[in-house]
């Protein structure tokens, strides 16, 4: 059986490093966007309903509480 060099071409390790960074900078960016989208709802809804401080406290309280539980849900 002939051996075949299975390693990568240092081009083609640098392209797919740079494709990876790429896509991880997207999710990045999409996650960031979510949650800007996110928080200024919270605040909408924090003024529209006239809420004081303990009432946005505890509505940012779960939205903390909904993050940290979908962060777990990825590892």
């Amino acid at each position: 059986m002939e051996y075949m060099n299975t390693l990568p071409h240092p081009d083609a390790e640098q392209a797919l490093g740079l494709m990876i960074h790429a896509a991880q900078m997207q999710e990045r960016k999409g996650g960031a966007q979510a949650i800007a989208g996110r928080l200024d709802a919270l605040a909408r809804k924090i003024s529209r309903e006239a809420l004081n401080g303990v009432e946005a406290a505890a509505l940012l309280s779960e939205e903390a509480d909904r993050f940290a539980h979908q962060a777990r849900e990825i590892d």
